[in-house]
């Protein structure tokens, strides 16, 4: 197995783990989850952006849509810093990754990423993280 699908299949680790600790557990604070959530999602929304950040190709599609990530998980980190709705924040995150999804497949059909790339590890992982970000935003809801 590729390194790069070890590495991104075991960044799901915690969010299972919180999601394991909401329902069953209890162990930690909902507002604490949801923080955890929100900085590792944006960690990981950032991470998917650099991907596409190729500076040789001088595609300014390219780099806008590696630079972008970075700035919104920037302003996402500021809401949350300044306690905007965390339910709204994991909800806007679910939704910034399943729009980078959407323009991730445009960019692999014009043939600047390999297809196996994105049909093993892109559709599985940013599915299993909006599932965990949808089902850790439904604890949150009960506690507002």
């Amino acid at each position: 197995m590729n390194i790069k699908y070890l590495i991104s299949y075991s960044g799901l680790v915690p969010f299972i783990y919180l999601i394991i600790d909401l329902y069953f557990l209890g162990y930690l604070n909902t507002e604490f989850v949801n923080d955890i959530a929100i900085y590792m999602s944006c960690i990981i929304y950032t991470f998917i952006g650099a991907y596409n950040w190729d500076f040789n190709k001088n595609n300014i599609f390219l780099e806008l849509h590696g630079f972008l990530p970075s700035l919104l998980s920037m302003i996402i980190l500021l809401l949350n810093l300044f306690e905007f709705n965390q339910v709204s924040i994991l909800s806007s995150i679910i939704l910034l990754l399943l729009i980078q999804l959407i323009i991730d497949l445009y960019v692999t059909l014009k043939g600047s990423f390999p297809m196996e790339y994105y049909v093993k590890l892109r559709i599985p992982v940013t599915g299993i993280l909006c599932m965990s970000l949808y089902l850790i935003s439904g604890t949150a809801m009960t506690t507002y």
